[in-house]
C-alpha cells in the first residue's frame, strides 16, 4: 500500500478516536477494549499459528 495513503488512514483513524473519546466518554472505555482484544488475537495469530513458508 502507498505509504502517504496509508499515513492519512493513520490520521483519519486518530482524529476519529479523538472526537469519539470527547463526544461519548463512555463508548471510548468499550473501544479500546475492543482495539485490545483484536491486537491480542492478531498478536497470538502472527506468533504462533502464522505458517511462514
Amino acid at each position: 500500500m502507498n505509504d502517504k495513503l496509508l499515513g492519512i488512514i493513520y490520521i483519519i483513524v486518530a482524529i476519529l478516536i479523538i472526537v469519539v473519546m470527547l463526544a461519548v466518554p463512555w463508548f471510548y472505555v468499550y473501544m479500546v477494549w475492543i482495539i485490545a482484544i483484536a491486537l491480542l488475537v492478531a498478536g497470538i495469530y502472527l506468533a504462533l499459528l502464522k505458517k511462514s513458508y
